[in-house]
């Protein structure tokens, strides 16, 4: 899949598939879940004020088919989605009018949430804007952890070429993203991504190829690695970018909304299901979108 437009299609022929969304009084929730249900993605499943979703439904999606569960509160809402998901009855949640905060509190509860024993990180997804060619490339990451330490940074790797197995890429290209391609021990980043480089070479991810330290001009361009000596199989060609912290994934991933206006999509892997967080300022096409890779992967 090479796209988003081809990650839909997908999704389309392997759904409808349950979809949650805590608090789900919000139009471009809504319009998202109206095209993934009309598109035969999901089956929303909205929770909130019944009322409220009634209202919003009759405005933006008339014919929209969908279950509605009542909920006062947005606590009430979001331990709801979380059941639901725990009982099998959906797959995938979607965050709707509620923080990230609200919406993964009861998911990450130890007794009555979605725990695994693996660290929980978002995995966000665009198309690449260079080479000329179409090709969807991942970073993580950006939303979930602070300031991951070594062996956080190896989970967030290993779910990083989990999602894209799933996608269909059989061997995914990393790039442990750094300032510089030295390791230099003030700089804890390229420390890390000389560990993890090592790890790959004794084949704990399998299936992948990580290089790195690697600065943001190597990985994304081959003339570049070329002009300052630094042999990579993969420079040009990365297909997943790790970052050192949540700040550099931040204005990272919010750089190809903001400056470059792409389609983007992301979700949480790690837990029993996706967990989906887009943005309060995403737009309902890619809210689209996270919901599409959503049921892709945990459908």
């Amino acid at each position: 899949m090479l796209n988003f437009e081809a990650v839909r299609k997908r999704a389309g022929e392997k759904g409808p598939v349950p979809v949650a969304i805590p608090w789900a009084m919000d139009k471009t929730a809504i319009l998202a879940a109206y095209k993934a249900e009309r598109l035969g993605i999901a089956f929303p499943v909205l929770i909130g004020e019944t009322a409220r979703i009634k209202e919003l439904i009759s405005e933006y999606a008339p014919d929209m088919e969908a279950e509605i569960l009542e909920a006062s509160s947005i606590e009430e809402a979001a331990a709801k989605a979380v059941s639901l998901a725990r009982q099998g009855k959906v797959k995938v949640l979607l965050k709707g009018a509620l923080r990230t905060d609200q919406f993964l509190r009861p998911a990450l509860d130890k007794e009555t949430g979605l725990r695994t024993d693996r660290l929980l990180s978002d995995v966000f997804f665009t198309e690449d804007p260079l080479h000329n060619r179409e090709k969807l490339i991942g970073m993580s990451d950006g939303g979930v952890n602070i300031a991951p330490d070594l062996n956080a940074k190896v989970q967030i790797v290993k779910n990083a070429i989990e999602a894209f197995h799933k996608l269909g890429v059989a061997k995914p290209k990393v790039a442990l993203l750094a300032a510089v391609e030295v390791v230099n021990e003030k700089m804890p980043a390229t420390v890390d991504a000389a560990e993890i480089r090592k790890m790959w070479e004794k084949g704990e991810f399998p299936e992948s190829i990580i290089e790195g330290p690697m600065a943001l001009d190597i990985a994304v361009s081959r003339a570049a690695a070329e002009k300052k000596k630094y042999r990579s199989e993969i420079a040009g060609d990365v297909d997943i970018f790790i970052v050192p912290n949540i700040e550099a994934g931040n204005i990272f991933g919010k750089s190809f909304t903001y400056y470059m206006n792409l389609p983007v999509g992301h979700i949480i892997m790690g837990a029993r299901v996706p967990l989906l967080i887009p943005s309060r300022n995403e737009t309902d096409e890619d809210k689209l979108n996270s919901i599409a890779l959503g049921c892709l992967i945990g459908g």
